[in-house]
Formats: structure tokens, C-alpha cells, sequence
């Protein structure tokens, strides 16, 4: 008897707990939050609108950027507008999906919630691929496209690649170069800087990557140079040195941008000097101004 009025306890409490957990699971925490239909649907129509103008727009940049206004380029800009609409109503659009799953009932959140949690457990167990994968989208993406300006720097004068004539006057920066650990997104590995080697001392910081140009070696490091970021141009690195005599008279300062080569074990190889840093500020500045003074 006493079995029986267990077995009928137990039958009780479990159901109790059953009801409860239907009740909570159909529950709605805010059932007057609920998706608008129609503002939805417009904005998905114009959120794909957008889109589609961005893409025909980026694929088409050479040409739109033959239009160009002093040295604003016509098709970059248009570029960025419609990147920022776009991205606008994307907004638009997760506000309102917000609402909606805010609307739902404790159980499909749950259900949600358990399968954002399966497909991060996913990501970690592949996370290798799935960097791999989101830099790869992201290299294949080519941001001199959004860049507005069009300023076309003379620098035939200012040969990057050869030597100085002068090979007495280019010093080996004999410098190992400090690794990351890991691939920048912008290619670079590692850098060079803040060391003296025989009264030359570095300027700035050369950065460091494995040959992608013509004429250079995929195996290959090459440090320092010249940067150019959004049509500007900038010294990457150089080495500085003042000569004094023995008497303590200062003497004149030399400058070189350096441009380091190391082969595939990472040892030092040769130093080519690319010449005046000053000089490259000056030719790009009066580059600059003639462009400025073509459109006045």
C-alpha cells in the first residue's frame, strides 16, 4: 500500500513538474514585442537594393573612378555612400529582428540559444578553418577601392629599387629580424628597429614580409622601404648618422631609407639604401601641391 502511494507521488510530482515546464516553455517574458511584418519586408527590399548598388559599384571602381573631381575620385565615393546606407538599414534591420526574438516564447530562445552554443563549440573544435577562412575573405578584399583620393605622385626622379651609386656610402644594417609568432593582416611578419650598428641607428620601424612583388623571391624576407596607405605615401624606415671629427666639430648627417633582404633561414643578406628620406617628403609634398594647383 505503501508502494502504491509512493508510485502514485512520484506520478504527481512528475507531472506537476511537466505542466510547469510547458507552462515556462510556451511563456512569453514580452508578448506585445513582435515583429512589424511590413516595416520588415520594406527593409529587406531596400537592404538588398542597397547591396546590390554597393556590389555593381565595387565591381566597377576602375571605371567610375576615370570621373574624378580635383583629386577626389567620383566612383570611391559613391563606393562609400552606399557602403554607409547599407550598412544603415542592416541596422535597421537588426533592430527590428531584435523586437521579434524578443517576442518569443522562454523555449524556442532556449532551442536558439543551444544552437549558437553548438556552432561555437562547432567553430572551436575547427578554428584553424575557420580563421583560415575569415582572413582569407578578408585579403581577397581590396580596400584601395574605398580610398577617395587620386593623387598621382611623380617619383620617376626617385628610384626605389636601385642601389646607390655609391656603394661605400650604404651601410649593412646587419639586424635580425623580431618575428610575431604569426601573419599580419597586411602580409608582415615581423620588424626591425630601435638598434645601432656602428653610429647608424634606426629610425621608425621596419616592417617585415615575405616576398609577393615582381622581381623579388616568395622565399625570401624583406624589411623597410616605403609605405603608401589611402594614395599618401610614408618612409617605413631609414638609418640616421652624424658625423664628428675627432676635434668634436659636428659634421654633416647622413639619411638613407633602408630596405633589408634576408633569405628563407632568416639570415641577413644585404642592405640597399633607397635614398634621402627627406628628399621623398619633399618630392611627394610638391607632387601634392601641383596636383592641388592642376584643379584651382
Amino acid at each position: 500500500m505503501e508502494k502504491g502511494a509512493l508510485s502514485c507521488h512520484l506520478k504527481e510530482f512528475a507531472r506537476k513538474k511537466y505542466e510547469d515546464f510547458k507552462d515556462w516553455f510556451f511563456d512569453k517574458e514580452h508578448p506585445q514585442s513582435r515583429l512589424n511584418k511590413t516595416v520588415f519586408t520594406h527593409d529587406v527590399l531596400k537592404f538588398v537594393g542597397l547591396l546590390l548598388v554597393f556590389l555593381i559599384v565595387y565591381n566597377n571602381i576602375p571605371k567610375l573612378n576615370q570621373i574624378t573631381i580635383l583629386f577626389i575620385q567620383f566612383g570611391s565615393i559613391l563606393l562609400l555612400i552606399s557602403l554607409f546606407f547599407t550598412i544603415r538599414k542592416a541596422w535597421h534591420l537588426g533592430i527590428n529582428l531584435k523586437y521579434w526574438f524578443r517576442g518569443l516564447n522562454h523555449g524556442i530562445k532556449l532551442i536558439v540559444g543551444i544552437v549558437i552554443v553548438l556552432l561555437l563549440l562547432l567553430a572551436l573544435l575547427h578554428q584553424d578553418r575557420v580563421v583560415d577562412s575569415v582572413v582569407s575573405s578578408y585579403e581577397k578584399v581590396e580596400f584601395r577601392k574605398f580610398s577617395p583620393l587620386n593623387v598621382s605622385l611623380n617619383l620617376s626622379s626617385l628610384n626605389l629599387t636601385k642601389l646607390s651609386s655609391n656603394l661605400n656610402t650604404c651601410p649593412q644594417i646587419n639586424v635580425p629580424i623580431k618575428f610575431y609568432g604569426y601573419e599580419s593582416f597586411d602580409g608582415t611578419v615581423g620588424s626591425i628597429n630601435g638598434k645601432t650598428y656602428d653610429g647608424w641607428s634606426i629610425q621608425g620601424q621596419a616592417t617585415c614580409r615575405k616576398g609577393t612583388k615582381e622581381g623579388e623571391n616568395l622565399n625570401k624576407y624583406y624589411c623597410g622601404g616605403y609605405t603608401y596607405i589611402m594614395g599618401f605615401g610614408s618612409v617605413n624606415a631609414y638609418v640616421q648618422k652624424t658625423t664628428v671629427s675627432t676635434s668634436g666639430e659636428i659634421g654633416k648627417t647622413y639619411k638613407y631609407v633602408i630596405w633589408n633582404i634576408y633569405d628563407e633561414n632568416k639570415n641577413f643578406l644585404e642592405t640597399k639604401c633607397l635614398g634621402n628620406p627627406d628628399d621623398f617628403d619633399q618630392k611627394q609634398a610638391q607632387a601634392l601641391y601641383n596636383e592641388m594647383l592642376r584643379w584651382s
